[in-house]
């Protein structure tokens, strides 16, 4: 079995495990159009692999599987996930803060309420910019106040980049404390303390 095969023998074991999963669940909001199985997706009408090795017709096969998995996806959301869920989810996106999260707990929270925000649930690509400048103006001040300058635009990037500055902020913070100093920073003075205070 080659390598494609192996993705849509997974895709379709996905589908159906969906489907089985929320029939399992005992939902009663199946409704007239009847589970989500793998027989609703292939009503989509998703192409056959051929198992051709043309890269051209395999990226049109693949984007083709996208399609047809995007359809069911929106028939799934529609039914499954209310769009007043959907509202909660994204207002929580609009008023999500770093606070005392670390990077990686504030990117997963973020990761995952920017997959229910309805402006850019179709193409993300095109809101990139505007899902970095919201990822970073919701950053801790002392992570932005060295990332924020950097203007990244490639989401990725900037995470990685609020990674370092986060464990570089962790480590002055620790050397501060193990030398004994105490910063004032509205006085922009620097105390350096005796061991036994």
């Amino acid at each position: 079995m080659t390598t494609l095969e192996n993705m849509v023998a997974a895709m379709q074991a996905t589908v159906e495990a969906l489907g089985q999963q929320m029939n399992n669940h005992g939902n009663d909001r199946s409704g007239a159009q009847g589970p989500m199985t793998l027989t609703t997706f292939l009503k989509v009408n998703p192409p056959k692999f051929k198992g051709t090795t043309s890269p051209t017709e395999v990226d049109t096969w693949f984007q083709a599987m996208e399609r047809a998995l995007q359809a069911q996806m929106e028939e799934f959301y529609k039914k499954y996930f209310p769009t007043s869920a959907r509202t909660v989810k994204e207002l929580e996106l609009l008023q999500l803060k770093q606070g005392t999260m670390s990077v990686s707990e504030y990117t997963d929270k973020f990761k995952e309420l920017f997959r229910f925000f309805r402006m850019c649930q179709w193409t993300p690509a095109d809101y990139e910019e505007w899902k970095c400048i919201k990822y970073e103006g919701e950053l801790q001040s002392d992570i932005f106040s060295s990332v924020g300058p950097m203007e990244i635009r490639t989401f990725s990037e900037l995470v990685n980049k609020s990674r370092v500055v986060e464990e570089c902020v962790k480590k002055g913070l620790d050397w501060l404390a193990e030398n004994h100093v105490l910063l004032n920073c509205s006085a922009k003075s620097v105390y350096f303390m005796p061991e036994d205070t």
